[in-house]
């Protein structure tokens, strides 16, 4: 199911007794007849009030307040209290699970009063506090009263004798919203006059100090206050609309809250304008479900085509039947656009039938006019604030006749920039772009909207051309433009040729401000002054004569005593260079430029010479290599002046020679400069390549048997020295073969391909074995003497394992790696002095397994 809203006509809940009372009204009039020469009128109010109203809230009478139609106070007539009816739902929708109570009261109060015919008409006028508090969309409190008023109009066309329109449609009703609802807002003409009808504003009146005047205010009455998101054109929002034909309120409700409504009914004959009457009711919007929802727009009215496009909103998942009034039908599960094409003209009632086989399923009907084309469109004259602008209907209409103007102006200062007229002039009194609506209506019932922004002006734009400065040898051609229609008029009328017309031509001898005038087809003018320079001479300096570097670029700048035209010359090779006051060039060698300036016929000269130097040629020597720990010698040469970097590592960082000790690959640049007019400076760099040092690396010390030969594997370089050479089968390689018997220290050098040196020692012991040595004792006190506990395997090619235990016999170390041993600790703590048992064994040189097992001494 959906969870929804529901809009209820003057739905009213509250048990509560409530001072806001008042939500809604309407006057209207009926013509009785003559008594001589006097009209007599009925004037009804039609007062609605909430259910919840206390007695003494429902007036016994109405004082009603008559103005003449120019505002002059006529009398006012208490209007009796004929009758109250109260109005509430009874059609409720089976599918909605939780349908509200709708319920509220209208008092009827009528008077009688003789008029003598005037051209200007009357006004009748009703005001009463209090308007109900807690409005969604207009600004409002308990001391917020209202105005309900009619115009009846005068004599000409005879129209005093009419009788007005009045709403009568005032059954409540219960719409899901969040979907499409419908209301039936339309009213009845006594005398059959075609009705027109829009939103309008609702007006204040009457306050809480004086709920209820004898004499109500005279017009114009003020209008209530909006809030964001609302308008009176908008009371529900941008989702809701009024068909103007048939006075339907339809569309997408708001969000739940009280709304204040108003709608004007305009009534015409034969396309003349007689009147209005205007009611106002209130719509409360509540919480509602409904499992099943049709959706489409209530009307399609803009008749640009045979082809219209169905939009289809409803509950998703369903079946959606349709039905085009032309005798098509189509069953469908899409919610796509649907695009239907009649045969001929005609209004059709479409029907969209959803999950109609279902006992909640929902239906609408939707009104099609098919009578293309009409197209709205207009023309101006006149967009000067100096007098009204004309607006003229272009609109194209091929069926029917357009019965119904309405103009937006779009005047933000103002709110009567409306018209309904179909050639209307507005007078727009201040600047700028307006968005300007033309909103028509033809007879058919099509509607359509056209949008144009119209920028006023209180001057009209156009444009001419600027100060400027003239060679009094020469004439000027004068040059004035506007995308208006006009003329232009030139003053004053010195030495100048066709003064009326945008183009003239002139040729003052002496320095003269000339005025265009610029006057639009409407009257408007605008002017504009244009200050002629005459100069007899001009003046160019450019900048003094210097040394530069050779190939360096070098900023060429003239200064003049006005906006002439510049030309630069390379006087070595006669070519211009630049146009502009300053230009930028890159001398091949010492040259000299020539710069003119010119005023027309008028002109100037001047020169600018360059002597050009070579910049130093830096030399920073060739990039080296050295070992680690050795010193580099840095040589540069080309200037006078020298500055190397990094200077950490430099001896004389600010000397031509240097000594450099790099501890890795380094990186040194010099800067040059001389002293021979070239103040470059110029860099040069050399790598000084540092050998890391040598890994030289001889292997561990190791034990082996007496009698049994042991190879040798160092690393770390490409060539080897290993001294001494007893016992050994070669000193000139990396693996030499040693089969001393005697415990020996060999000492090996290690060479890179660079030549660095690296030394390390190998310790040789030899041993009876295979044996495992396994030491009685040891002091773990970390002074790097008989730290660690370990068995010394000779002859033993595999370690299996190596353990100890306490005097608990809890194991406390264990290791299968060669030459790994104990460090005294426990836990990670030191372990208590004492005796502990140890248990090692290995596999020796024959396969054999070997076992030992012994205690030792840990002395702290």
């Amino acid at each position: 199911m959906r969870i929804l809203l529901i809009v209820t006509m003057l739905g009213l809940v509250s048990l509560a007794a409530r001072a806001d009372h008042i939500i809604g009204g309407e006057m209207y009039y009926s013509f009785l007849g003559k008594n001589g020469n006097n009209n007599r009128y009925r004037v009804t109010l039609k007062l609605f009030i909430r259910c919840d109203a206390r007695e003494e809230q429902i007036d016994a009478y109405a004082d009603i307040t008559f103005y003449s139609g120019n505002g002059n106070h006529i009398t006012t007539l208490r209007a009796d209290h004929d009758n109250t009816e109260q109005y509430t739902a009874t059609d409720v929708d089976p599918c909605i699970v939780n349908p509200p109570y709708v319920c509220y009261q209208i008092g009827y109060y009528s008077t009688i009063i003789e008029l003598t015919p005037s051209a200007n008409g009357y006004v009748a006028a009703f005001q009463r506090c209090c308007r109900r508090t807690g409005l969604t969309n207009i600004f409002s409190d308990n001391t917020v009263g209202a105005t309900y008023s009619v115009v009846i109009p005068g004599t000409p066309n005879g129209f005093d004798t009419n009788n007005g329109p009045r709403f009568s449609k005032e059954k409540g009703v219960v719409v899901c919203a969040n979907n499409r609802f419908s209301y039936d807002y339309s009213a009845e003409d006594p005398d059959g006059d075609s009705l027109v009808y829009s939103f309008t504003t609702a007006y204040s009146g009457a306050t809480q100090n004086n709920p209820k005047p004898v004499d109500s205010d005279p017009p114009p009455y003020s209008p209530v206050s909006y809030r964001t998101t609302f308008s009176a054109d908008q009371p529900l929002g941008d989702k809701v609309s009024i068909d103007p034909h048939t006075g339907i309120i339809s569309g997408i409700a708001p969000r739940s809250g009280l709304y204040i409504v108003t709608v004007t009914a305009k009534e015409y004959r034969d396309g003349v304008y007689i009147g209005e009457n205007k009611k106002e009711f209130q719509f409360t919007v509540e919480s509602c479900v409904k499992q099943v929802v049709a959706s489409t727009q209530d009307t399609y009215k803009d008749c640009q085509s045979f082809t219209i496009n169905f939009s289809n909103n409803s509950t998703p998942g369903k079946p959606y039947f349709w039905d085009f009034g032309d005798g098509d039908t189509l069953t469908t599960w899409s919610r796509d656009a649907l695009p239907h094409t009649y045969r001929d003209t005609g209004t059709y009632i479409v029907k969209l039938a959803v999950d109609r086989n279902s006992s909640c399923g929902d239906s609408m009907l939707a009104t099609v006019r098919v009578y293309p084309v009409l197209t709205p469109s207009f023309s101006v004259n006149g967009l000067c604030t100096t007098r009204p602008t004309e607006f003229i209907n272009t609109s194209y209409n091929r069926y029917g006749v357009i019965e119904y103007f309405r103009w937006d102006f779009g005047d933000p200062a103002v709110t009567n920039d409306t018209s309904n007229n179909s050639n209307p002039t507005y007078h727009f009194t201040q600047p700028g772009d307006y968005p300007v609506k033309l909103l028509v209506q033809n007879s058919k019932g099509c509607e359509q909207s056209f949008f144009d922004t119209l920028t006023i002006y209180d001057k009209p734009p156009f444009t001419a051309t600027n100060d400027t400065l003239l060679c009094y040898r020469n004439g000027l051609q004068f040059h004035a433009e506007s995308p208006l229609p006009g003329t232009f008029e030139w003053a004053p009328l010195y030495n100048i040729v066709n003064p009326r017309t945008a183009t003239p031509y002139a040729t003052p001898a002496v320095d003269t401000t000339y005025e265009v005038t610029f006057t639009d087809n409407s009257g408007c003018v605008n002017s504009k002054k244009i200050f002629v320079d005459v100069r007899d001479t001009i003046y160019v300096r450019t900048t003094a004569d210097s040394t530069i570097c050779t190939g360096d670029p070098v900023e060429l700048k003239a200064g003049a005593d006005g906006e002439y035209a510049f030309t630069w010359t390379d006087l070595n090779t006669n070519q211009v260079v630049g146009t502009d006051s300053i230009i930028t060039v890159t001398p091949a060698r010492s040259a000299t430029y020539h710069v003119r300036v010119s005023l027309g016929d008028c002109f100037s000269d001047d020169t600018v010479s360059f002597r050009a130097v070579d910049p130093p040629v830096a030399y920073a020597g060739l990039d080296t290599t050295v070992c680690y720990g050795e010193r580099a010698f840095l040589n540069a040469s080309g200037g006078a002046f020298y500055k190397w970097q990094p200077a950490g590592t430099l001896t004389s960082p600010n000397k031509p020679n240097t000594i450099a000790w790099p501890q890795d690959t380094t990186l040194y640049i010099v800067t040059v400069t001389d002293t021979l007019g070239c103040p470059k400076a110029v860099p040069d760099s050399v790598m000084v390549n540092v050998v890391p040092p040598v890994p030289a690396f001889a292997g561990n010390d190791t034990i082996i048997i007496k009698g049994q030969s042991l190879q040798l594997n160092a690393s770390g370089g490409e060539t080897y020295r290993w001294s001494p050479p007893d016992g050994l089968s070669r000193t000139d390689i990396h693996n030499p073969v040693t089969s001393y018997n005697r415990d020996i220290t060999y000492h090996l050098q290690v060479y890179t391909s660079e030549g660095c040196l690296g030394e390390d020692d190998i310790l040789v012991r030899f041993m009876s074995g295979p044996e495992i040595y396994v030491p009685n004792a040891f002091t773990p006190n970390g002074d790097g003497v008989n730290d660690v506990f370990r068995p010394l395997p000779v002859g033993i090619t595999k370690l299996e394992l190596f353990r100890i235990y306490n005097r608990w016999g809890e194991e406390i170390f264990r290791t299968n790696e060669y030459m790994k041993g104990w460090d005294g600790k426990m836990r990670g703590r030191p372990a208590d002095a004492g005796t502990y048992v140890w248990i090692v064994q290995g596999t020796n040189t024959a396969g054999e397994l070997m076992e030992k097992r012994g205690t030792v001494t840990l002395i702290r």
